[in-house]
């Protein structure tokens, strides 16, 4: 069960590897696929007096909302790494803990195993120290507080995950929210000058494309990393389910001791 359980390990690493590379290439590329000008095009209808945008430019454009949206770029990335590092088999059930642990309690140990628990939380220890809290109580007591501790800490977990869901449905909803601040701007101006320009009305225009793009931007990668974290934290949710169940198994002819 261990070595499958590193193995799998492995494998959700090697994708979030793979995943946040392919975040980072599209965060490189994305600017030139959008901006780059064509050299080879024709120029004769470009204003001379006017100098391309370059992507800070753009940035710029999308004024307040803009910027809002660029820092919770920056919070879903760290989210993402976090979750990517600290939901990992390793962190959940650390096998040298398990291990330690399964030596307590074939010695009898159960008290020393309790401590160990109580001095190193974790979703696995959370869950064998309240079962272990009712070994007086019988196995049929120690396989209720295992089942109720687990699923405190399926709902913590996936909680904690959630949040990534939270920050990928916001950034469109920012995006759509910079579209509609733009296009008031723009309709501002049409509503002040009696023949306003292009040029004039282009600031409001820029603000409404640049944060859609933004908002769509954050949301896809973010959602993408949410449902691979969903899915990694959901088949560990299993195996350390499994694990828990095998150790409390060796409780099985415990009986509940008598009360005086």
């Amino acid at each position: 069960m261990l070595r499958k359980n590193k193995a799998t390990g492995k494998i959700w690493g090697i994708g979030a590897v793979s995943i946040m590379v392919g975040f980072l290439i599209l965060l490189l590329m994305l600017p030139c696929l959008l901006y780059a000008q064509d050299e080879s095009g024709d120029n004769s209808n470009l204003n001379p007096t006017v100098k391309d945008k370059g992507f800070w430019d753009l940035l710029k454009a999308g004024g307040f909302v803009g910027w809002l949206i660029v820092l919770l770029s920056v919070v879903s990335l760290a989210l993402i790494i976090q979750d990517f590092t600290t939901i990992t088999r390793d962190k959940l059930c650390p096998p040298e803990l398990v291990a330690e642990l399964e030596a307590l309690v074939d010695e009898g140990q159960y008290e020393e195993a309790l401590a160990v628990c109580s001095g190193n939380p974790n979703f696995f220890t959370n869950i064998i120290g309240n079962a272990l809290a009712k070994a007086s109580e019988g196995y049929e007591a120690m396989v209720g507080s295992m089942e109720e501790a687990g699923e405190v800490e399926a709902n913590k977990l996936n909680m904690k995950i959630g949040y990534l869901s939270l920050l990928g449905s916001i950034a469109p909803m920012m995006g759509l929210l910079g579209t509609v601040t733009g296009m008031i701007g723009a309709f501002t101006v049409i509503e002040k000058e009696v023949s306003p320009s292009p040029a004039t009305l282009a600031k409001g225009v820029y603000e409404a494309l640049v944060t859609t793009c933004e908002g769509l931007f954050v949301a896809i990668p973010v959602l993408a990393a949410f449902f691979v974290i969903k899915n990694k934290g959901g088949q560990l949710i299993i195996e350390i389910g499994i694990i828990c169940g095998e150790f409390i198994g060796k409780f099985k002819n415990l009986q509940p001791a008598e009360k005086t």
